[in-house]
């Protein structure tokens, strides 16, 4: 469990190094970014007004761990 809990907060840690490093080396992918946070951003809006908070939390956790104990790569 606590491995699990640190390999997750690992893994968050490299993609927000590797991310911030992409987008200081090819500025022109701000808007992209931009765009893709704000969709993630209403599908969270929209899954906390039909689902709840708590249920919508849940269904990212969920989520987070399919994908992150799947074996076959996307």
């Amino acid at each position: 469990m606590f491995r699990m809990a640190l390999q997750i907060l690992l893994g968050l840690f490299l993609v927000i190094i590797v991310g911030s490093i992409i987008l200081e080396t090819f500025p022109q992918l701000q808007p992209l970014w931009q765009e893709f946070v704000d969709v993630v951003i209403g599908l969270y809006e929209s899954s906390k007004v039909k689902y709840g908070t708590i249920a919508t939390v849940g269904i990212i956790i969920a989520i987070g761990v399919l994908a992150g104990t799947s074996r076959k790569s996307l």
